[in-house]
């Protein structure tokens, strides 16, 4: 898997806290090509806004997607500019980079009236690594839950006074190639709201083509949130699910798994009693 066969391969944790230990390029050399995002520093004094599990859907302008070569080289695959990358996924054969790109992320463009999110929302794209070919998946599509409000279908952002209005884009993030040439991804594309806060909005699963195509919602039991589906070895879908029911803490999150056709729904790991948020996992975690 060299740069010249034009595969990548995401950052191992490893390997980033090898870096962050002051390993030498000698100890963390690795014979493949790795993607990840690059997003500005402030400084020691300056917070830098980064997505998590409260805020999926904030993050500084100007985070790019950047490959890094073995020999510690680094080529810009998308630039960030106004907006920023998220989420890179790479593909099973090495040859497409899958991500979720937010146009637009200054100050202006953010809904303070809505947790501060964008009112441009966020698409899903992948990269061919050696072409450079970039493709577009999602286009921002509306299908509003009816029993959610009265929305304009067209229209999420500033829609008629007769319409309820979500006040901010669609969402779509999160990719993450399936078997058989399918992608899930996390989107609120259904207009919902978390019942008690602590995160923004309400992402649910989904499924498509690889063209963007054939839309499915695979886990509509999830009003409140999920993020970041990550599929295993054994065919299932691993993902981070808000669990604010009943009387607990509302900033709970636990992990689950669920095929990618929906079906098998299985904790793997709870979210207990504590305010805690096990969010992200691999393979090998």
């Amino acid at each position: 898997m060299s740069r010249a066969s034009g595969r990548a391969r995401r950052v191992p944790t490893a390997f980033l806290f090898l870096l962050a230990c002051g390993a030498t390029l000698a100890q963390a050399s690795v014979p493949y090509d790795i993607v990840y995002v690059r997003q500005p520093r402030f400084g020691d004094t300056t917070n830098t806004t980064w997505p998590e599990v409260f805020h999926p859907g904030r993050l500084d302008p100007g985070a790019d997607l950047v490959l890094l070569h073995p020999d510690g080289s680094e080529e810009l695959l998308v630039a960030g500019g106004d907006g920023g990358v998220t989420d890179p996924f790479v593909s099973f054969d090495g040859l497409w980079v899958y991500y979720s790109y937010f146009p637009d992320l200054r100050p202006q463009a953010l809904n303070s009236q809505r947790e501060n999110l964008p009112y441009a929302g966020a698409d899903i794209y992948r990269i061919h690594v050696a072409t450079r070919t970039v493709e577009r998946l999602t286009f921002g599509e509306f299908t509003p839950n009816t029993g959610a409000g009265d929305f304009d279908e067209t229209n999420p952002l500033d829609p008629g006074p007769q319409f309820d209005r979500l006040g901010y884009g669609i969402l779509n993030i999160g990719p993450c190639p399936l078997p058989g040439g399918r992608i899930a991804f996390a989107s609120n594309r259904n207009g919902l709201w978390p019942q008690k806060g602590f995160t923004a909005p309400t992402l649910q699963l989904f499924v498509m083509d690889e063209d963007g195509s054939n839309v499915t919602p695979i886990a509509p039991m999830t009003v409140s949130s999920s993020l970041h589906p990550t599929i295993l070895a054994d065919g299932r879908l691993l993902f981070s699910s808000h669990e604010d029911q009943g009387l607990r803490d509302r900033r709970l999150w636990g992990i689950w798994s669920i095929w990618p056709d929906g079906r098998h729904w299985a904790p793997v790991v709870s979210a207990f009693r504590d305010p805690q948020a096990f969010h992200f996992m691999t393979q090998l975690s």
